[in-house]
């Protein structure tokens, strides 16, 4: 065998593969990870003549109340020491959502320090945009078959992402793309980091981009194929729910969005399940762990997505457990 012969192919993949990867991250730079947690679960009946799409039904019973389920800006605080606020973000560019109310935007100038959901650099983004790539040759029409794979590349086309590059990302990064709007902007998130950086504010993360990206690349294969089935099957419906949850969002009704993220009988196929464990319920135990230092020091501005609030097994919930006084401010 003539080993330089091989280890200059397999060079060479990882080089192509790494070109990928920085394709996709100029994409990811516009369309934080985070937005899936608002857009996953909300699928309504449409049409897909290439594709055998099933229809999806509303389902006969929902929730319409959940603990702490009006608000986006929450005091936290415990004992005599100084306390902290949590707000809910969404992870959209929209110019009324990144302008911040003026009974946030005071709290947040006065803070002493901003905890983001996830840290915001430049080398977590390249790692967690080869996450999203085969490094190996492997192709995404070997794991979804021809018709599924080219509706997914005329969809990924309109979020930047060209059909070559579309060839090599896996199932899970597909169905996180398309779980999102196309970009329309700085997402709040980046605007706070932004707003923080310019007058001074030491910004701070509490998940790595590369912890968040394992959340999905770990979900089974065939939870990653069905879910991106679904997304693109009911693509334009989804899209359509994007204003409610935006109008739902300036109303500061987190009881509403929880809700519109179990609206469906898809919600309670167990894909769905596993995918919510691992995009909320588990990471909010790991939030709740990771904030606690920053909750402690006092003076902190915590912004995370809105969905992980409400709920019984929410952020506010278990802080509460851990002996936090909660109090709603906005």
């Amino acid at each position: 065998m003539n080993h330089a012969r091989t280890r200059g192919k397999r060079a060479h993949r990882v080089k192509a593969g790494n070109e990928k990867a920085k394709k996709i991250e100029k994409v990811m730079k516009r369309q934080p990870f985070w937005r899936v947690l608002l857009f996953a679960s909300l699928l309504t009946p449409d049409s897909l003549s290439a594709l055998e799409c099933a229809p999806l039904v509303v389902a006969k019973a929902t929730q319409s109340a959940f603990p702490y389920g009006k608000g986006l800006l929450w005091k936290i605080s415990r004992g005599g020491g100084k306390p902290s606020y949590l707000f809910g973000t969404m992870h959209v560019g929209d110019a009324d959502i990144v302008e911040l109310p003026r009974e946030v935007s005071t709290v947040f100038q006065a803070s002493s320090r901003l905890v983001l959901e996830a840290e915001l650099n430049p080398r977590d983004t390249t790692e967690f945009s080869k996450l999203m790539v085969y490094p190996d040759g492997h192709r995404l029409s070997d794991a979804l078959g021809e018709e599924l794979f080219e509706r997914t590349v005329d969809l990924l086309l309109r979020y930047g992402i060209t059909r070559g590059s579309a060839a090599t990302i896996r199932p899970w990064a597909a169905y996180l793309t398309l779980s999102m709007p196309p970009a329309n902007g700085v997402a709040l998130d980046m605007v706070l980091a932004q707003r923080a950086a310019e007058q001074g504010t030491p910004v701070y993360g509490l998940e790595s981009l590369k912890e968040q990206g394992e959340v999905l690349s770990t979900l089974p294969l065939s939870d990653q194929i069905a879910l991106l089935k679904d997304t693109v099957c009911h693509y334009q419906a989804l899209q359509e729910d994007v204003q409610a949850m935006k109008t739902r969002y300036l109303q500061r009704d987190l009881a509403g969005l929880m809700a519109m993220a179990k609206k469906y009988e898809i919600a309670e196929n167990a894909r769905y399940g596993r995918l919510l464990e691992a995009l909320l319920w588990s990471r909010n135990k790991r939030l709740v762990e990771r904030m606690q230092p920053y909750l402690d020091e006092g003076d902190s501005f915590i912004a995370i997505g809105a969905l992980h609030l409400p709920d019984t097994k929410g952020v506010l919930a278990l802080l509460e457990v851990k002996g936090y006084r909660v109090v709603a401010v906005y």
